[in-house]
């Protein structure tokens, strides 16, 4: 930071007095048609009845709140994913459930196991969009 000429440092109280009133005078010389932070009030600033669109306008018994449109309804996992997304989770879970019990597991539980697993996984990959928009990135407001 510069000094004043002649006198120390401002401190930062100072400094941010001076960057606010230097955003006051940035609003002041901007849109004057828009009320500030403090001098706005609902009933000096009406909009006109142009302003308003059709759509919007209601009547004053009107005090539902707000809803926005749902979009589109989903319906959830198919069948066929809910068993896949089961069966890759819930085997290797029981796999090591029962390799915990007393006694060896036979090693047809285990194979059976693991090919389940593998399949779950292709069906879940087979089941991805094949194409995909460059500017989407997959964000839902």
């Amino acid at each position: 930071m510069t000094g004043r000429p002649g006198g120390p440092a401002p401190g930062p109280e100072e400094e941010w007095a001076r960057i606010v009133a230097g955003l006051e005078d940035v609003r002041r010389a901007g849109d004057r048609h828009l009320p500030g932070p403090r001098d706005w009030s609902p009933e000096e600033a009406p909009l006109p009845e142009s302003a308003v669109p059709e759509s919007a306008a209601g009547t004053a018994d009107d005090d539902a709140p707000y809803s926005p449109d749902p979009g589109p309804v989903t319906q959830g996992l198919s069948g066929v994913a809910l068993l896949a997304w089961t069966v890759l989770i819930g085997v290797p879970v029981l796999l090591v459930v029962l390799a915990l019990l007393p006694g060896s597991l036979p090693w047809w539980a285990v194979v059976t196991g693991l090919v389940a697993v593998v399949v779950a996984i292709g069906v879940l990959l087979r089941r991805l969009p094949e194409e995909r928009d460059d500017l989407d990135d997959g964000a839902r407001v």
